[in-house]
């Protein structure tokens, strides 16, 4: 299995936010948001309502 070194989020307006290599080690999607985690805490929540 591959794992990814970066994680970008890119919004409708253009704006993108990156997490690089030992920024964060997990991410999920719940379907209105991306949630970027590091040891099992939220670093970041990015809502697309």
């Amino acid at each position: 299995m591959e794992y990814a070194e970066r994680i970008e989020i890119t919004f409708k307006s253009g704006e993108t936010i990156s997490f690089g290599k030992g920024e964060w080690d997990d991410y999920s999607f719940t379907g209105n948001a991306v949630v970027v985690k590091q040891k099992g805490a939220w670093i970041g929540v990015y809502n697309f309502d």
